[in-house]
Formats: C-alpha cells, structure tokens, sequence
C-alpha cells in the first residue's frame, strides 16, 4: 500500500506506521428561532485528511509545492452503507481504482462478524456479492482527492534512528 501525495509516492520505510484521519468540515450552524427551536444550516462539506507516519528514513514530503493544488492517494479506507435488499452503495467519484486500491464489501452478520465480500462496480455503483446471513453491507473505498496541502510537521530521534511526520490536507 502507498501513501501518495502530488509527485511524491511515500517510501515504505519512511512509513511503516501510518495512521490517516478523515474530519467533515464545512459552512453549517445551527440557528435559533424565537420560540428556541432549533432550525440547522448547512451551505458546503468538505474533508480535511490529517496523515501521520514514522520511519527509518525523512519522508521527503518538504519537497513538494504548497502553492500548487495537489493530488492525494489516500490509504485509509471509508465507508458507505449499501441498501441490504440490492447489495448497492453509489461511491463517490473521487475514488483510487490502482491496483490494490480498489472498492471491496463487508457483510455483517447477525452474530456481529464482519466478512469481506467483492464488490462489482457499473461506474459510480458498487454491487456486493451475496453472504449467508448477512444482515447488512458496507461499500468501502480509498479516496482520491483534488487538495490543499499544507507543510509538514517533521521531527525525529537519534538514539533509535526513526522520522515522525504529519501532514494536513483539505479537499478543494
């Protein structure tokens, strides 16, 4: 799995721990009417992925143009609820399909165990391939978005020769 940001493709060993959060951002408040009741505004939702790893060597990613838009291959899946009765969940378009990347199911089963079933995918739509007893399913995907990058956060040790980093990018 690699972890890709602009020109960059990480070097496994300067990732060989790497964690990815996603955080919904966006214009919304929630507004008070003058009976007090609660009246929610939403104008736009975008995500701001925070990426963090360690490694035995610098993670290079100083090199990169923070003016310049970038792409960001992420490897960390995410998931969407498919409809049980057709197995189907639409993905956003703004997915990785290279090669280990691409969209997978799971299925739930009634006694709580997850089980990984292939999905077929006719453009946006992922189809799960059926499970005995299966009493739900999740459509899961890498994103790859379009971002604004910004600099790295980098530090490291001596005494055992490894490179902590993190970076923070958000969807245009």
């Amino acid at each position: 799995m690699s972890f890709q940001l602009g020109a960059i493709t990480l070097p496994v060993v300067a990732g060989f721990d790497l964690d990815q959060t996603y955080e919904q951002i966006g214009g919304e408040a929630i507004f008070r009417a003058s009976s007090g009741r609660g009246i929610k505004q939403a104008t736009w939702s975008k995500l701001r992925i925070t990426t963090s790893g360690t490694g035995w060597i610098p993670s290079g990613l100083e090199a990169l143009d923070y003016a310049a838009q970038m792409t960001l291959k992420c490897i960390v899946p995410k998931g969407i609820s498919a409809v049980l009765a057709t197995r189907q969940a639409t993905l956003p378009s703004g997915r990785r399909s290279d090669s280990g990347f691409i969209p997978f199911g799971t299925a739930i089963l009634s006694d709580g165990r997850h089980v990984s079933t292939p999905a077929t995918m006719a453009g946006h739509v992922a189809t799960l391939d059926a499970v005995a007893g299966a009493v739900a399913y999740q459509a899961n995907y890498y994103p790859e978005l379009t971002v604004w990058a910004m600099r790295p956060e980098t530090s490291g040790n001596l005494s055992d020769a490894s490179y902590q980093w993190q970076i923070t990018c958000e969807e245009v």
